[in-house]
């Protein structure tokens, strides 16, 4: 089965949140200000149906009428000022650029969305886009999208469906497999957090992948199949292999929220595949995710600018194609980028599809906190009831001691399972991942927990059951049992085995 339906690489390209708030860009390198010319700013409002988008028209003194630019939002509530420096110096260079506050964020209406299918964000580019051609300042048939991050496959998607869109600047667009996986590398070495730590994120999406999609979009079973991941020398993404119009694409050398190299290759085989060869493709040295100066790429490093050139390199290609679109070049690609890797660490966790999707997650959750819960809450009900009635030097028959003892594993079970689910809730944040140091030692319970576990089973093995039970205190037994069982290999799944994460 191939990973390659848009829907769900969007999720990997976001999931389940939004993490490159921090990637904006605000300022512009000092050598491309210096030759900035003045402008007008126009506070505009368009409308996507009943939705209001508020934004500013950037336009340049110059001859009418311009060409233009709209500016499409990479992932996070994100406002035009994300892109008003990018938007300015494009307007100094005669392009009218327009920028807008994504939905739900500033002055914008309608509700902030962060998740596939992203209909509504690629017809809000649209209505800007139609907005655009009813300007008289605005050349219609001279308008082009910009998109950074998620709003290149954004940008991307309108392109495929409207002819008013004639060219296409992307910026950081993940065109691969894998993008979400590299990026929590990254910032899980940020952090300093662990190996462990940063598995026990990457199992956590693997199970938030198949809850919101695959249980919606495709049949139960497919949840438990590993995928398959072609090389991203033959990747095809489903929406770049239908772009036609002139693509000029954008990366940073020392990106760390896509991997540069497979997603160059991917787009450069998806364009193949729509027998487009009107690209060009750019690498920029000491440039990070949002073409930014950066040494090392860091994620949520402080801005420093743009990179050399990369601004001046976007208006002087679209002058090109308006001005002397024969000139414009084909299949060229300037710098370089090493492979990452990433589809090897995707394979594995593939390989693990069949225990941890949330289908068998979901339920040994049900399973355990019905086990440990009533068996913890019947421990306790006992305890006070023998203290009311002071019966603490009344002798225990072995029966009692052995359910004694198993109430007091699953109440320790219980509490694992509770710390655990924090701990997931914290290392799964992708923006600010974190870990208390009291947490970071949950295997050291956990190690008791799978000796403790073990020895009870020998012992409920060896334990004859009296003939009385009713059916249900039968069923409680199994289902205890089993929760029992089932818990040790949960607890090796989940890196709880060991002294520390």
């Amino acid at each position: 089965m191939s990973f390659n339906d848009y829907p769900q690489r969007l999720l990997c390209a976001i999931p389940v949140i939004a993490f490159f708030i921090g990637m904006s860009a605000p300022a512009v390198n000092a050598d491309e200000t210096e030759v900035q010319s003045e402008f007008e700013e126009h506070r505009i409002e368009f409308y996507n149906h009943d939705v209001k988008l508020a934004g500013s028209l950037l336009l340049p003194k110059s001859e009418k009428p311009f060409p233009a630019v709209v500016f499409v939002h990479g992932a996070g509530p994100q406002t035009r000022e994300q892109y008003r420096e990018a938007g300015e110096f494009f307007a100094s260079q005669g392009i009218a650029a327009l920028i807008y506050d994504k939905r739900g964020t500033g002055q914008s209406g309608g509700t902030y969305e962060s998740r596939s299918p992203y209909e509504n964000l690629v017809n809000d580019s649209l209505a800007a886009v139609g907005y655009l051609k009813q300007r008289r300042e605005i050349a219609p048939s001279q308008i082009g999208i910009w998109g950074l991050s998620q709003g290149g496959s954004i940008s991307a998607t309108a392109a495929t469906r409207s002819e008013d869109i004639r060219f296409i600047i992307t910026v950081g667009a993940d065109v691969a497999d894998g993008m979400l996986f590299y990026y929590r590398d990254n910032l899980f070495l940020k952090y300093g957090l662990s190996d462990k730590l940063r598995d026990v994120s990457e199992k956590a999406q693997l199970g938030a992948d198949t809850l919101f999609f695959n249980l919606r979009d495709e049949s139960l079973l497919s949840t438990f199949a590993p995928r398959s991941y072609p090389p991203a020398e033959n990747y095809v993404h489903p929406v770049w292999s239908n772009v036609n119009q002139p693509v000029l694409a954008m990366w940073g050398q020392l990106d760390q929220h896509v991997p540069v190299a497979e997603s160059v290759a991917g787009l450069k085989n998806s364009l193949a595949k729509a027998n487009n060869e009107k690209w060009s493709v750019m690498i920029l040295p000491r440039a990070k995710h949002s073409l930014g100066i950066s040494e090392t790429g860091a994620i949520q490093e402080k801005w420093r600018g743009y990179a050399p050139g990369a601004l001046k390199s976007m208006t002087d290609w679209v002058h090109t194609f308006i001005n002397a679109p024969s000139q414009l070049p084909t299949m060229k690609q300037e710098g370089y980028a090493a492979p990452t890797g990433v589809l090897s660490k995707l394979t594995r966790y593939e390989k693990l599809r069949w225990y941890g999707n949330a289908t068998v997650q979901g339920s040994l959750l049900v399973l355990f906190l019905f086990s440990f819960l009533t068996n913890t809450i019947a421990g306790l009900r006992s305890g006070l009831t023998r203290i009311i009635q002071r019966q603490e030097n009344v002798a225990l028959q072995a029966t009692e001691k052995v359910l004694i003892f198993k109430r007091a594993v699953c109440a320790l079970n219980l509490l694992i399972l509770a710390a655990m689910q924090v701990l997931v809730l914290l290392v799964f944040d992708q923006l600010h991942p974190s870990c208390p140091t009291f947490l970071l030692f949950l295997p050291v319970p956990g190690t008791v927990s799978t000796v403790a576990t073990i020895v009870l089973l020998v012992v409920l093995v060896r334990t004859r059951h009296e003939d009385s039970w009713t059916v249900w205190r039968r069923i409680r037994s199994v289902l205890d049992v089993l929760a029992l069982v089932l818990f040790v290999p949960y607890l090796f799944y989940w890196n709880l085995i060991g002294y520390r994460f």
